[in-house]
């Protein structure tokens, strides 16, 4: 009789073990996906947070040096449609404006004709025309 109970209890368990395992693999499996997925949002997280940050210190200059400040924002600007559109650095503001009106980005394509009037028409920015440049910016990261 003790044998017979064994065998019946063995029946009972191994299965049940069998199934624990899977799940515990399962599991596992789960916990690594989301682990990849948690630290692939923080990165992106931390890079959208930097362009913040850098166009706060922005804005807090943006009363002194117009020239070097509208510089500044140009390379912001490159680098997050570098960054978050696949863009090539390469592309003129007038190029990025088509781009962003076939998207129906229209706040987007605006502050591309803004820079695109500022950077390719040899005026000297002014401090005003930067701030407005540096807000619209700041808009644009703020909803992405």
């Amino acid at each position: 009789m003790q044998v017979n109970e064994i065998i019946t209890s063995l029946k009972i368990i191994i299965p049940i073990i069998l199934i624990i395992i899977v799940l515990i693999i399962i599991f596992w499996v789960f916990y690594k996906k989301n682990k990849k997925l948690f630290t692939a949002i923080s990165e992106e997280e931390k890079r959208l947070n930097n362009y913040k940050s850098s166009i706060n210190e922005l804005k807090k200059s943006a009363l002194y040096e117009p020239e070097k400040d509208f510089k500044r924002l140009n390379k912001f600007a490159r680098d997050f449609f570098k960054d978050y559109f696949n863009l090539p650095r390469s592309k003129t503001y007038l190029e990025l404006e088509k781009y962003f009106k076939k998207q129906n980005k229209t706040e987007y394509a605006n502050f591309c004709r803004q820079m695109s009037d500022i950077n390719y028409t040899g005026e000297k920015s002014n401090k005003t025309q930067v701030k407005i440049l540096i807000n619209a910016f700041e808009k644009i990261i703020k909803n992405y």
